[in-house]
């Protein structure tokens, strides 16, 4: 699923998204790639982003992951941007019903025709701290809008009461979900301004925080 291409660019195959990293992505994330190459420029596509978040400690060179705890960091499945802004996605792979409000603490699965219900932490509320992380390097200055995308096999029963600037819907429909999103005309140049700094405050991200960051997801869960 990685190509490596040289000492410091990785490709997901099948795409021209280059990483310089090989990610780790689950088959939810690789569905969203394939489906955002088809509505975003592949050079304004990033996966598996590590960035500090706006309350951790400044430094010199953040990419450095190695200083950096993981409590310091955002995980963000994937970034894209075009002319309207930066889109902040968070991929889901449940399937069956699901319930969500965007202000409570956990949303609900039910599968099995009802047999199985299982609570998870709400995908709003884990996107909203990377939305802020993307935030914190632009001031408010750019556009930056939260994406949930839940695969073809889950139902959206109920999902209300969601934040400004917030999306919630499955793959089949992520097309017809940011056609709807009108914001700001950035210039060309001012899309690569904007994305070089993105791409200087990405940090490398280390084993261990991205063990830590799977273990913390798991724990959210569980409550």
């Amino acid at each position: 699923m990685i190509i490596k291409i040289s000492e410091n660019k990785y490709k997901i195959r099948g795409t021209k998204v280059v990483m310089p990293y090989p990610p780790e992505l689950t088959p939810a994330e690789c569905r969203l790639v394939f489906g955002l190459q088809k509505i975003f420029d592949s050079r304004y596509i990033m996966v598996d982003v590590y960035l500090p978040k706006p309350d951790s400690k400044k430094l010199d060179d953040r990419r450095q992951a190695h200083l950096l705890a993981e409590a310091d960091l955002a995980q963000i499945d994937c970034l894209a941007m075009d002319q309207r802004g930066i889109f902040v996605f968070e991929s889901k792979d449940y399937v069956g019903w699901i319930y969500g409000h965007g202000d409570r603490v956990h949303w609900t699965q039910v599968s099995a025709y009802g047999k199985n219900k299982h609570q998870f932490y709400s995908p709003v509320r884990q996107n909203q701290a990377h939305v802020e992380a993307v935030k914190g390097i632009f001031g408010g200055l750019v556009p930056v809008y939260s994406v949930i995308v839940f695969g073809n096999d889950a139902n959206l029963k109920v999902v209300t009461d969601l934040p400004e600037c917030c999306y919630v819907g499955t793959q089949v429909n992520l097309g017809r979900i940011l056609a709807k999103v009108e914001g700001a005309r950035f210039s060309e140049a001012q899309m690569e301004d904007i994305w070089g700094k993105l791409e200087a405050s990405r940090v490398r991200p280390s084993t261990i925080v991205r063990d830590e960051h799977v273990e913390e997801i798991a724990g959210r869960d569980q409550d």
